[in-house]
């Protein structure tokens, strides 16, 4: 979170208040290496000084936009403790009345401190772990003969490995997953959280200048060391994998990569893992991967995590997937928006590794002595199927974007189902009203709900299907995804399920009473709503069915023996836990209010009651 202070200019000097700032006092910045600055220029074409202070949950950001004042910013930053009037000398002409004003704008702010202050003295020292005890007996991982019993456990829904890319981000499934070190690959991070298992680690208080400085949570020295050890075999790895996708893009290699490129990279380079592991639906137990490929994952799940933050989440402004960005912007992003802080731990990369990951990722940086080096076997194995290797992350991908839109077409019906039901009384109404508003509360949080936050979504899931359709040599279903959501054509079958749909509505809410329209007309407009919605997931399904037979066709992996529904593709949500799991589906809220069931699939829609429409749940 970006908190913004705005030292613009010198404002004419007030009367001083009783408590003003006094010449000959001593100030402090807390944990000054926290504090940087860089240059920009804004919107008006002038160049502006900004200095961010990362503090608690948040990251201050201070503009000045007089050139005067840049010295004095510069100067701040480099300050632990300092006498107040001795900041007019920093800059030409500095007056002590507008000085004091800047530096007691900056004490309301939280950034400079009266007196002397001490900042704790935590060191560099070991840090007790901030995990929660694992609640896993045993290394477990998304095989053939674990996928439903997982699912089924966590998800309350088993699903077939064959689905597995539409339940479970493409990116995630190396997660669980031990490699030669005996460490998850996903180490703290593990998705679901309930598959991670307690591995002995070595936590250290982090020393980088920066949002890091000294952060309550600490740094994994541990996988640092195995980064460190295999590092010009990943940056090779990561080479091999950008100049493979760099090939299918329709851009010179002298165009700069944009934010949905690096997102793309990012989800390809970390499908690599699970392309070896899912062959023939995968091993169990699962062989362990080499440190070279676990350690690049973890590394290259940083670029996925920024530039998600940057796509969706960004306090500033969320970026468009076709807005080019640099390796400095990047880094500089993750800096101002703590991206470089994760719920338990810091990221534990100095600035000179991180930098060099990201020009090798942004800008296809060489290695020096890459080309002598010899890859470890497993690596090798994999580089030499790179081409199908890359296509399975970018099939996947394509699964991503495709099954997280269903939510954006379930959000805008219960947008339509509320405006219905607005003004209409009766016990019934107001029961079912309560619970589309909670369920709505609960798309909300996952940024759905509103159409500025849904177009967001849409934009990004939208080049998340369509570049990889243009990157991929054979591509599977229709180009766009638009294609891929709209509903599809009405057909007969629909309007009987429309008519029963209509019947067991109007039994429903036979004792509503709807504001401006007759209880006919308006379960009428319910009918038609839901059944458009139906044909919308029916759309979805077919597509994402498609997607998935072409994965499993590549890995010579088994085809699911059921048709594949919505509800299997909230099962992602179920496993994560917390409020996450509470994400609603539209038709178990309306079986629970209204004991109307029904079952949608690509080819089929079942309707019926499964309790009596005058009997509510409770």
């Amino acid at each position: 979170m970006i908190e913004q202070t705005h030292v613009l200019s010198h404002e004419p000097p007030t009367e001083v208040a009783p408590g003003a700032l006094q010449p000959s006092e001593l100030l402090h910045l807390p944990y000054r290496k926290r504090m940087w600055h860089s240059y920009a220029t804004n919107d008006d074409g002038a160049r502006e000084l900004h200095v961010f202070y990362s503090v608690a949950a948040a990251v201050k950001e201070i503009t000045f936009d007089e050139e005067r004042l840049f010295p004095f910013g510069e100067q701040l930053a480099r300050q632990s403790s300092f006498v107040a009037e001795t900041a007019t000398t920093w800059g030409p002409g500095y007056e002590w009345t507008e000085i004091r004003e800047l530096l007691e704008a900056l004490i309301d702010e939280g950034i400079v401190v009266r007196g002397s202050g001490v900042d704790e003295d935590r060191g560099g020292g070991l840090a007790p772990s901030r995990l929660p005890p694992s609640r896993c007996p045993a290394p477990r991982s998304w095989s053939a003969a674990e996928c439903e019993a997982i699912t089924g456990e966590l998800g309350g829904r088993a699903v077939e490995v064959g689905y597995l890319e539409a339940i479970l981000s493409v990116y995630r499934i190396p997660h669980p997953v031990l490699d030669e070190d005996d460490r998850q690959v996903g180490e703290a991070n593990v998705y679901p959280p309930a598959l991670r298992l307690d591995r002995e680690t070595e936590w250290r208080v982090c020393q980088y200048p920066g949002s890091r400085y000294r952060d309550e949570r600490p740094m994994n020295i541990t996988a640092l060391r195995a980064m460190i050890k295999h590092w010009k075999p990943m940056m090779v790895t990561l080479l091999a994998a950008r100049a493979e996708l760099l090939r299918r893009l329709t851009r010179s290699r002298e165009d700069r990569w944009t934010v949905g490129d690096l997102h793309m990279l990012a989800a390809v380079v970390l499908s690599l893992p699970a392309y070896l592991l899912m062959k023939g639906g995968g091993a169990s137990p699962q062989p362990p991967l080499h440190p070279v490929l676990s350690s690049l994952f973890r590394i290259t799940d940083g670029i996925r995590m920024t530039t998600h933050e940057m796509l969706f989440l960004s306090a500033e402004r969320t970026r468009r997937p076709d807005e080019p960005t640099t390796a400095a912007e990047l880094h500089a992003f993750a800096e101002r928006n703590r991206t470089l802080i994760s719920e338990y731990g810091v990221c534990a990369g100095p600035k000179a590794m991180i930098d060099e990951l990201l020009h090798t990722a942004c800008d296809g940086a060489p290695v020096e002595g890459g080309d002598e080096l010899v890859l470890p076997p497993q690596v090798q194995a994999l580089l030499a199927e790179l081409p199908a290797a890359v296509d399975y992350g970018l099939i996947g991908l394509q699964v991503w974007g495709l099954t997280r839109s269903v939510w954006l077409q379930m959000s805008l019906a219960y947008k339509a189902l509320r405006a219905i039901l607005t003004g209409a009384q009766g016990a019934q109404a107001d029961a079912l009203r309560a619970r589309l508003e909670a369920d709505w509360r609960k798309l909300d949080i996952q940024r759905i709900a509103e159409d500025l936050d849904r177009d967001v979504h849409l934009q990004v899931y939208e080049d998340c299907y369509e570049q990889p359709w243009r990157a991929l040599a054979r591509p599977i279903g229709a180009p766009t995804l638009d294609a891929c959501i709209s509903a599809c054509p009405e057909t007969s079958r629909h309007r009987v399920v429309c008519a029963h749909l209509q019947e067991l509505l109007l039994e429903s809410l036979a004792e509503v009473s709807f504001a401006g329209q007759t209880v006919e007309a308006a379960v009428s407009d319910l009918a038609e709503l839901l059944t458009r919605y139906l044909r919308q997931e029916q759309t979805i399904l077919a597509s994402a069915t498609a997607l998935q037979r072409a994965l499993n066709e590549r890995l010579q992996r088994p085809h699911p023996t059921r048709a594949l529904t919505v509800r299997d593709l909230r099962v992602n949500y179920a496993m994560y836990g917390g409020h996450t799991a509470e994400f609603p589906y539209l038709f178990d809220s309306l079986e629970q209010e209204l004991g109307i069931h029904v079952e949608c699939t690509a080819a089929t829609i079942a309707v019926a009651r499964r309790f009596p429409a005058t009997r509510a749940h409770r």
